[in-house]
């Protein structure tokens, strides 16, 4: 049977709110939002207030002109809350909050960081809250980021599914994104030892519908990388209903896209959307840094 794919008339909820320090400027209907007047490196509480109201609303912001550096970056990244230990990648010399997401010219990869649909590190007990990335040099084409508005996919299921799934537990786990690896490029992720890589194996149970702490919105929180079962039933049983959920909030109503240029600062709550990095731009480099501020447990 053909699968049909829906749009959200109705419930399309991403108009900017007026602000008094910032300006936000929608970049799809359904989430993301360009952050004008605000210099990160003087932010003021109040502006920085309305930074944070931005976020939750947009799901996604960006910062263009934002030409900080490393130190910058971590001051800026941590006024947002404690930084969460990232389970891939290593610091920056001198700067270790701020980590390389660097990808070379001559570099030719099969799985390449982040290019599967994903919210960061969701297999540990308390996952991240919010991802910072900046950018520094970027391809001529490709390289984009898309993200997926995991609230807005909800709301468009029907009353009986958002109750089915309401009490299920999603289980997250880095097992099939290590596999990948090794099966791509033969070699294992960079995990900072081998018993954080054994935890990432086995994962945790979270809320499959998860209520944001801060705004009190439901989100569905299941993703193509890590996402491997559910509580209680058998994977013939799971696995066809993580894809189908995985596909209802990926399709294209539901999402926004970021073509990079030079000095972005781009922000993301994990908390209620995905994202997806693809591997579409060889022979050109692509330099990156991230931050991750640390998230509490899933409820």
């Amino acid at each position: 049977m053909r699968e049909v794919r829906i749009s959200p008339t109705g419930h399309f909820d991403n108009a900017a709110r007026p602000y008094a320090h910032i300006i936000a400027l929608p970049l799809s209907a359904a989430m993301g939002a360009e952050i004008t007047g605000a210099d990160v490196t003087r932010l003021s509480d109040a502006a920085l207030a309305e930074m944070q109201d931005a976020l939750w609303r947009h799901k996604m912001i960006y910062v263009r002109g934002a030409r900080i550096t490393h130190e910058q970056h971590r001051d800026f990244s941590a006024r947002w809350g404690d930084f969460a230990t990232d389970a891939y990648t290593q610091g920056v010399p001198g700067v270790p909050e701020v980590q390389p997401v660097i990808k070379e010219a001559e570099t030719r990869t099969r799985a390449l960081f982040g290019s599967g649909w994903h919210t960061d590190s969701a297999f540990l007990p308390t996952p991240p809250a919010i991802s910072t990335l900046r950018s520094v040099e970027v391809p001529p084409f490709g390289g984009d980021t898309t993200w997926a508005d995991c609230a807005l996919a909800l709301r468009m299921l029907s009353p009986a599914m958002q109750a089915m799934l309401a009490p299920l537990k999603v289980r997250m786990s880095a097992e099939a994104n290590i596999a990948t690896s090794l099966r791509l490029e033969g070699k294992a992720l960079p995990f900072a030892s081998e018993q954080a890589q054994a935890d990432a194996i086995a994962g945790t149970a979270h809320p499959l519908v998860r209520t944001h702490p801060v705004k009190g919105e439901k989100s569905l929180y299941v993703d193509e990388v890590y996402a491997c079962g559910i509580d209680g039933m058998t994977e013939s049983e799971s696995r066809p209903l993580l894809d189908f959920l995985t596909r209802h909030i990926t399709q294209h109503a539901f999402t926004c896209r970021l073509r990079w240029e030079p000095d972005m600062l781009v922000m993301w709550d994990n908390r209620l959307c995905l994202h997806l990095a693809p591997n579409d731009y060889d022979g050109y480099r692509r330099e990156m840094y991230r931050t991750t501020i640390a998230g509490g447990v899933v409820e």
